[in-house]
């Protein structure tokens, strides 16, 4: 049993999908290469010029709602994507996945605000840990007090909060609204686009 997707992708070299004796191909061909190709097809030599991902390979196969990629994660810590820009034949092709190797097993889930938008929540956390840090000894050198670094190497992160801090208060106040303002703007982003995951793992 075999299945055989044409695509228009339009930001993506992905322009076929072929489902074939338990191996996932994508890629692209030549025009007329293209051409050939339909549901009656068959000479499958073409499949040598596309990229294979076997079945027994795949150990989790991510298809979110709204995102035009099917995720695929296989080998040790391999991970494919494949785009494809309609959501019909995205879904189709994951159906046909999950019909077609009883070995996966199927859910679905929402994934929870903080763990989907975690890379977001962290640059938040550590800008604002570092602005409190350089802002308090901004002040405090606008005070009169002296900082120097003790030993020699690297200075480490200690050393760029010091330079941050010789900025001034005002400055370090601006410089974080900004970086704030993207990071908010990147964070909302982020949640947004949260959305159901459909999963097959084996």
């Amino acid at each position: 049993m075999h299945k055989i997707w044409k695509l228009k992708n339009l930001k993506s070299n992905d322009k076929v999908i072929v489902i074939k004796d338990n191996i996932i191909y994508k890629g692209n061909l030549q025009e007329n290469e293209l051409n050939r190709i339909n549901s009656e097809t068959h000479d499958f030599t073409f499949l040598k010029d596309l990229f294979s991902i076997p079945y027994a390979y795949i150990k989790q196969i991510e298809n979110q709602d709204e995102k035009n990629y099917i995720k695929i994660f296989f080998g040790r810590d391999s991970e494919e994507i494949i785009y494809i820009d309609n959501e019909n034949i995205k879904n189709e092709v994951f159906e046909f996945i999950k019909l077609n190797n009883p070995h996966f097993k199927y859910s679905a889930e929402t994934p929870d605000s903080i763990s989907y938008a975690k890379a977001q929540f962290f640059a938040l956390l550590s800008i604002s840990v570092i602005f409190i840090w350089s802002l308090y000894l901004a002040l405090q050198i606008e005070r009169g007090v002296r900082y120097e670094l003790v030993g020699g190497g690297n200075p480490g992160i200690t050393g760029i909060v010091l330079a941050i801090a010789n900025f001034g208060s005002i400055k370090i106040i601006t410089g974080y609204i900004i970086l704030l303002s993207i990071g908010i703007f990147a964070l909302l982003r982020r949640l947004k686009s949260r959305s159901e995951i459909r999963l097959l793992k084996r």
